[in-house]
């Protein structure tokens, strides 16, 4: 039987503790990772500011230059084509056609110079030669809502008389570290959630250790209560038939009686060890089963024959429908102790007039089907699965006052999976009876001739 390892008070506190920690440290990493990330893409903004600022004064630098070059070109001369005139448009003086200066055309930066006769040549700037930059603040330049705080691009205001023009950064550079920033964004949050689900999943994971340890200590309780109950009693009967024997206050005929008495729980008492020792060799039976072709519809006959003694000691009744000749690869040991708990554990419960108990082998698609049904009084619902984990019995009352360890079914259950097939337990509700039908893969039927050769 294998020992409980519980999780005591103190182990459970410090995993919380240690639980809390953690979740205050992935907080904490958080709120900084996110708050450092935002900071990364302030000082590339900042960064950008100050190449838009520097191509900002380049551009102004080089602007007055062309205004000086125009200026100084005589009246009458229409400027030449060069970077960064994009072209030269001639247009009526109008009234302030006498004064050169700058203006807006069509969106774009161009200074104004008379050539004389009511005429003005007007030299527009191309935005895009030397700096791809410039742009005027309401027409050319793309704001894009990304989502995040001031989202823009970071842009520099010419000098005077510029107000209309700025430089801004590459439109493509901006939405490069934008979309760096949302990807730092995501990983961070994907880190986190992958973090928080670990610690879920931990907590998740001590909650159903607890609960099995829990569970595992409350049926071992059971089992010991149990196991406690049922050494007492054939003890305590050898103690009072040896005290009796040994008093010499009986007869012959008393002494052949209480020795008797004695003999049959000394049995009891055996067979109590032995289920205790079945639990220890059959736990994970798959592992230590002996397989080999054995005549099945013998070995369910020979438990039988052997249950129907105890069940005419108790005034009960075995009917047995065995299909002759199916063999099937068992370990018929082991298999023997299935039957013999089924059979024990129906005649336990039975309390019909009189008790009785069905046994039936049938074969089906190439499969064994042993079912086992009694009169008695039936399992809850909700017990029809419980009652095959170790030292767990049913939660009635009757069942309470009725002597057993709750290891047999588990046994059972162990001994049937080790051999591939399948034990479950039904019921119609308490009173009812209850079934519990054996399926084994692998049977045949054999002719006797065959069988015995």
């Amino acid at each position: 039987m294998r020992a409980s390892h519980r999780l005591d008070l103190g182990q459970l506190v410090s995993f919380v503790a240690v639980a809390f920690v953690l979740n205050a440290q992935f907080t904490f990493w958080v709120y900084h990772a996110l708050r450092d990330n935002r900071e990364r893409l302030d000082l590339e903004r900042i960064v950008l500011l100050a190449r838009a600022g520097t191509a900002a004064r380049d551009i102004d630098a080089r602007i007055r230059g062309l205004e000086a070059e125009l200026l100084a070109l005589p009246v009458g001369v229409i400027p030449a084509v060069h970077a960064p005139i994009s072209r030269i448009v001639i247009l009526d003086a109008g009234p302030d056609g006498e004064r050169p200066g700058w203006t807006i055309l069509e969106g774009k930066a161009a200074f104004s110079r008379p050539i004389g006769r009511g005429r003005r040549a007007v030299a527009v700037l191309d935005p895009q030669t030397p700096y791809a930059w410039l742009a005027t603040a309401e027409g050319d330049l793309q704001l894009v809502d990304t989502g995040v705080a001031d989202p823009t691009r970071p842009v520099v205001a010419l000098a005077p008389p510029f107000y209309g023009l700025v430089v801004a950064p590459d439109f493509q550079a901006w939405e490069k570290l934008l979309d760096a920033y949302q990807r730092r964004v995501f990983l961070i949050i994907a880190e986190g959630g992958f973090f928080l689900a670990a610690m879920i999943t931990a907590v998740v994971l001590l909650w159903r250790v607890v609960r099995r340890e829990s569970l595992i200590e409350h049926q071992h309780q059971s089992f010991v209560s149990a196991v406690t109950h049922e050494l007492k009693t054939p003890i305590a009967g050898i103690r009072l038939a040896l005290e009796t024997v040994l008093s010499g206050r009986v007869d012959e005929a008393g002494r052949h009686r209480f020795l008797g008495n004695a003999l049959a729980d000394a049995e009891r008492l055996s067979g109590l060890v032995e289920k205790i020792l079945e639990v220890t060799r059959y736990a994970g039976a798959g592992r230590r089963l002996r397989i080999e072709i054995s005549d099945l519809s013998s070995l369910i006959e020979e438990e039988v024959g052997v249950a129907e003694r105890r069940a005419t000691a108790r005034g009960a009744v075995i009917a047995a429908s065995i299909t002759p000749a199916i063999q099937a690869p068992i370990d018929a040991e082991a298999l023997a102790i299935v039957i013999s708990n089924l059979i024990e554990n129906a005649l336990k419960y039975a309390h019909g007039e009189p008790p009785r108990v069905d046994v039936r082998l049938t074969i089906e698609r190439g499969e064994a089907i042993i079912v086992v049904r009694d009169n008695g009084i039936g399992i809850r619902a909700q017990d029809l699965e419980e009652i095959f984990k170790p030292f767990v019995r049913a939660s009635d009352a009757v069942t309470r006052r009725t002597p057993g360890t709750g290891i047999g079914l588990y046994v059972a259950r162990e001994i049937v999976a080790g051999h591939g097939g399948k034990l479950t337990a039904a019921s119609e509700g308490p009173g009812k009876g209850a079934t519990f039908r054996l399926v084994l893969p692998g049977a045949e039927v054999v002719p006797d001739d065959e069988f015995s050769e």
